[in-house]
This record gives C-alpha cells, sequence and structure tokens, in this order.
C-alpha cells in the first residue's frame, strides 16, 4: 500500500489570500460604521436647532399674540439683540408685563419679574431681532432668530415669524 504525502492544512497562499479578505471586509464594515455615526451625529444636532428653534419661536408668538400692547420704548428693535417688551391681561384679567430678551446667547421671557429659559445650554442664540409693525387697524410684530449647536458638528438654523398682536 501506498501511502500519500499530502499534508493537512492551509498553504501560506490560501492564508494570505482569506487574511486579504478580511481585512477588506474589515475596512468596509468599519467605514460603514464611521459614516453611520458621523450621520446620526449630524441628524442629533439639527434635530437639537430645530426643536429649540421651534420652542423658543412658539413661546415668543403665543405671548405677542395674547399681548394688547408693545411698549415702544421699553423695546429695541431692529438690532440683535432685541428686546420686545409686551403687556396684556391674562386669563383671570390681571395685567401683567413680558420682555422677551437675548441674555448670554440663551433667550428669556420676563413675566412680572419673573425671568425664564427659552432655550436650553445645548444651543446658542446668535441674532434675537424684533421688528415692530403698525398699520392703522393692527399692530404686528416681526421675529428673526438665528441658533447654533454648542457641540460639534455645529449646526446654523435661522428661523422668522411674523405675529399680529389681538387687540
Amino acid at each position: 500500500m501506498k501511502k500519500s504525502n499530502y499534508s493537512k492544512g492551509y498553504s501560506i497562499i490560501e492564508l494570505l489570500v482569506y487574511i486579504a479578505l478580511f481585512v477588506l471586509i474589515s475596512l468596509v464594515v468599519v467605514k460603514s460604521l464611521i459614516y453611520m455615526m458621523k450621520t446620526y451625529s449630524d441628524a442629533r444636532s439639527f434635530r437639537t436647532v430645530q426643536q429649540n428653534g421651534e420652542l423658543v419661536m412658539e413661546r415668543l408668538t403665543r405671548e405677542i399674540r395674547q399681548a394688547n400692547t408693545v411698549s415702544v420704548a421699553g423695546s429695541a428693535f431692529g438690532s440683535s439683540p432685541g428686546t420686545l417688551s409686551l403687556s396684556g391681561k391674562d386669563n383671570s384679567n390681571a395685567p401683567y408685563t413680558a420682555v422677551a430678551s437675548l441674555v448670554n446667547g440663551v433667550a428669556q421671557l420676563t413675566i412680572n419679574g419673573v425671568s425664564s429659559s427659552l432655550s436650553s445650554d445645548e444651543v446658542s442664540i446668535s441674532n434675537l431681532t424684533f421688528w415692530n409693525i403698525t398699520t392703522a387697524t393692527s399692530n404686528a410684530i416681526k421675529l428673526q432668530l438665528t441658533l447654533t449647536t454648542t457641540n460639534a458638528p455645529v449646526v446654523t438654523k435661522s428661523f422668522y415669524t411674523t405675529v399680529v398682536l389681538r387687540e
């Protein structure tokens, strides 16, 4: 009986081919993971700016709509940071004063001397501008707001609206 001289195992060429395929597949997987992480981070930053902008605009819009008058003397129109001073009556018919302003990159609303922040610390507001629009029949406020994320990646977005005061 003849003995076969075949050795069991892999040849060096087969081993090199397997290693090359493993490295190639690993590179594709790692690049895909890095791309997905960057996309997630970009989406999170955009969502942060969008949510903060919508919250600030919604609250300021509500306060402007509920106000009866705008205090021109207590407001700073057409410049950033602007200040808007409003007065009106609340649900219980009690008079109130509301002042919207920008303090150290944070939108603040002060109602009867009590201040509250409208934006989170994840964003910085670089522009808050008010314009007073007065016609024979109504009074309106045009509002511009620009937010930027404080963490990387940096996303900047501007928001605009015009709100008519109730009379």
